[in-house]
């Protein structure tokens, strides 16, 4: 890229060595036509005086003293080459005297001048006795023209150099130096030197300029400044958010190992409390059962925690191994039966023959998964039914497994379709009061699909039912060695 300088100086000389030589061809042209007019006129006046000399001489046809007078009248004039004087009688030209050698019109280096030997008689009549012919030689004109175009060459030349030193030394003073500060300091401030100061160096607009970038330098300065104070201090609240996440996540998990331990307790108590007190009285008995249904509630919660706390620490591990869908899904199908029974609901399974085969995955989550969902379906619907259909899309690559649950059940509103996902988050307080639950299984669940490398996605409408849909790939082992563990439906 060429410098600034570089382009001025190439302007500057380039606009000197122009004018120059414009100067020199108007001057030359000048002096041409001046030059060219004297010998104009030095030819006219002396072609006229020799003819009205030899308007005695050719009446008294003395020849010799015309020989010698224009001979004289050429000795007199450095520039003649040659006189012819010719007479006219009887109709024909005759040459009566001679001066020197005409050369060719074609030869060039002459200039030709003629003038009549006329005899004016009285009235209006005038007889033409011959003419005079002088050849003016122009080799002098074009020696005094040369001889001016290396004077004009050497004193253009004399004075570009004199303009050029003059011209550098101010255009370096007065612009290029002080343009090539500023770029100096454009190019520090560029890499993010901010410290010295721009001083500026003119008292023009190239100074105002070195001012305004001063200015420039300061709030960039400022800002900077300002920008590293915010990072520190939001550096230093980060690190004190993730140790304080890192706390509780410990916490979490330590305290859900605690509690998960003596609950296992009380409920593996009720088991055996119901299975041996053979002579219980059935309002006994019933309560033993609602003590088990709640040992197990309060077990499934501490369960979604600690998996939050594990999510949250990154440490969540899966055992993938083989697992036959359709086995595992109507292994479940009995317990869901049982449930929509209670609530005088209708349950329908549904599986396509093509998923009766090998998948690798994390048998236990997903087994838990999709008993969130459906137990979510049944205690969300009231009356109807609750479906749930499962099938192998052919148009997906890779191979997924779609199991999609339908229920009857009071919707969700568009608005809230992502929201249900985060943690601790139900429809609305109400559904907390009315339904129960922590709002941690749809969370769970849908980290659980992410980390498997599948998803779970929600369509409803408040009153007409919802629908959950899941897809997992048939393989998760390649994905879970490539794909890092999401984070995003954690943060709300």
């Amino acid at each position: 890229m060429k410098k600034l300088s570089n382009k001025i100086r190439t302007g500057v000389l380039g606009s000197l060595v122009l004018t120059s030589i414009l100067t020199i061809v108007l001057v030359l042209k000048s002096e041409h036509q001046i030059l060219q007019e004297d010998l104009d006129h030095n030819g006219k006046t002396l072609s006229q005086t020799v003819a009205a000399v030899c308007l005695e001489t050719l009446l008294s046809n003395d020849f010799p003293y015309l020989e010698t007078y224009i001979e004289k009248a050429a000795r007199d004039n450095p520039h003649v080459s040659y006189i012819e004087v010719s007479q006219l009688a009887d109709g024909e030209r005759r040459l009566v005297a001679r001066y020197g050698e005409k050369t060719p019109e074609e030869d060039g280096g002459v200039e030709v001048f003629q003038a009549p030997v006329q005899l004016r008689e009285r009235g209006s009549r005038t007889e033409v006795l011959g003419d005079v012919e002088i050849g003016l030689s122009t080799e002098r004109l074009e020696r005094l023209l040369a001889a001016s175009t290396w004077q004009l060459l050497l004193g253009a030349a004399l004075t570009f150099a004199m303009l050029a030193l003059v011209l550098g030394k101010v255009l370096r003073r007065n612009v290029l130096d002080p343009v090539d500060d500023l770029a100096r300091h454009a190019t520090r401030i560029g890499s993010g030197d901010l410290e010295a100061p721009i001083e500026p160096t003119t008292n023009d607009e190239l100074g105002s300029l070195a001012l305004t970038m001063n200015e420039m330098r300061g709030n960039l300065k400022g800002s900077y400044e300002k920008i590293e104070r915010e990072i520190k201090e939001k550096t230093e609240a980060l690190l004190v958010a993730q140790q304080a996440d890192k706390v509780k996540s410990q916490f979490l998990a330590n305290m859900s190992h605690e509690i998960r331990t003596p609950i296992n307790g009380v409920l593996g108590c009720l088991e055996l409390a119901l299975e041996t007190d053979e002579t219980a009285v059935p309002q006994d008995a019933e309560l033993l059962d609602e003590a088990r249904n709640c040992a197990r509630s309060l077990l499934t919660l501490v369960d979604d925690i600690l998996d939050i706390a594990r999510i949250e620490s990154r440490s969540m591990a899966f055992e993938l191994g083989p697992l036959n869908p359709v086995t595992a899904l109507t292994r479940l199908e009995s317990r869901w039966r049982e449930k929509a029974k209670e609530k005088g609901l209708e349950l329908e399974l549904r599986l396509q023959p093509e998923l009766d085969t090998v998948m690798y995955t994390a048998p236990d989550e997903f087994e838990r998964l999709v008993n969130n969902l459906v137990d979510n379906a049944i205690k969300f619907t009231s009356e109807g039914s609750v479906r749930i259909e499962a099938s192998k899309p052919g148009s997906i690559e890779p191979a997924m497994i779609k199991i999609e649950i339908f229920d009857t059940g009071i919707g969700i509103p568009r608005e809230k379709n992502e929201e249900i996902f985060l943690p601790f988050t139900q429809t609305d307080s109400s559904s907390t009061r009315k339904y129960g639950g922590a709002g941690l299984g749809l969370s769970v669940s849908r980290q659980f699909a992410r980390l498997l490398g599948g998803d779970i996605n929600v369509s409803s409408q408040p009153g007409r039912g919802s629908t959950f849909t899941i897809q997992l790939p048939f393989d998760s082992r390649q994905y879970r060695q490539s794909r890092p563990i999401p984070q995003d439906t954690l943060s709300g």
